[in-house]
């Protein structure tokens, strides 16, 4: 069995052709030249963080329309700021069931254990170092508080609760 193929092409040479192909060329020219000069000798480059000027640009953000027009009558945003009552609330926590579809001991080191060495360490002759700062404000907090104010106030604990630190 012999197939043959015979492919016939025609290029058509016209002046608007040559002036694009040309145009074309040279911008491949200029990128290719615009590549080298930004791309060639980065190591000889050196800059001073202290010559980099960062400009922020602030833009404002204009809106074409009045907002308020959209708004309830008499509208006060702060109006209900204080209206919840925090110690009301129910927190609902989501428990999730998690498959996981792997066998995870393939991520594994092998002969992997979890627990080994867990009683290595003696907790008896490690201190524990608590480390106190004292955190200034930069104003007296106990002017903005109640008077008999009681961080521990309602806490339900079997030790006595401490009514003052200072």
């Amino acid at each position: 069995m012999l197939i043959t193929l015979t492919v016939n092409a025609e290029t058509k040479t016209t002046s608007e052709f040559s002036i694009s192909n040309l145009e074309f060329i040279t911008l491949e020219i200029n990128q290719f030249e615009l590549e080298a000069n930004v791309f060639s000798d980065l190591n000889d480059i050196t800059l001073n963080v202290e010559d980099i000027k960062v400009v922020e640009l602030a833009e404002e953000v204009e809106i074409a329309f009045d907002t308020t027009e959209h708004l309830p009558e008499n509208f006060n945003e702060l109006a209900s700021k204080n209206d919840i009552n925090w110690l009301e609330l129910e927190l609902v926590e989501l428990v999730e069931d998690v498959e996981i579809t792997f066998d995870t001991t393939a991520h594994l080191p092998e002969n992997f254990n979890p627990l080994k060495g867990r009683n290595d360490i003696d907790w008896s002759k490690v201190e524990l170092i608590e480390l106190e700062e004292e955190i200034e404000l930069g104003f007296d907090a106990k002017n903005y508080l109640p008077q008999n104010f009681n961080p521990y106030n309602g806490l339900d604990s079997k030790k006595e609760v401490v009514k003052s630190l200072y």
